[in-house]
């Protein structure tokens, strides 16, 4: 994980995307861990804070990205598609779409 560059469009990190459609990168500093997941064009989408299995979104990006979090989960739209963005043995990063409706989530085992 590195240890500067979060909120950058291409920060000086290894990108740990399971999926080529994205890029996520992932930074730590005092305990706390933030993964940020930006599109090709080095966009970022959105920054999430993780501490001790706390987890939370940052104002960050351009846009209002949608969150689901272990711990306020927001409905998944029935037939929606999954991408499985990075898997961690305590977390995933997923994305769902189902038209034009984006939903992440975090998910915990």
């Amino acid at each position: 994980m590195a240890t500067a560059g979060l909120g950058q469009a291409n920060p000086a990190a290894i990108n740990l995307s399971q999926d080529p459609s994205w890029q996520l990168f992932g930074f730590q500093r005092d305990g706390i861990t933030y993964l940020q997941v930006n599109d090709l064009l080095g966009n970022v989408q959105l920054i999430i804070g993780n501490a001790g299995g706390t987890y939370w979104v940052l104002p960050a990006g351009n846009n209002a990205a949608r969150v689901s979090l272990p711990q306020q989960q927001i409905q998944i739209p029935a037939g929606a598609t999954r991408s499985q963005i990075y898997s961690a043995s305590d977390f995933s990063m997923v994305r769902y779409r189902s038209g034009s409706d984006v939903i992440w989530s975090v998910e915990t085992p």
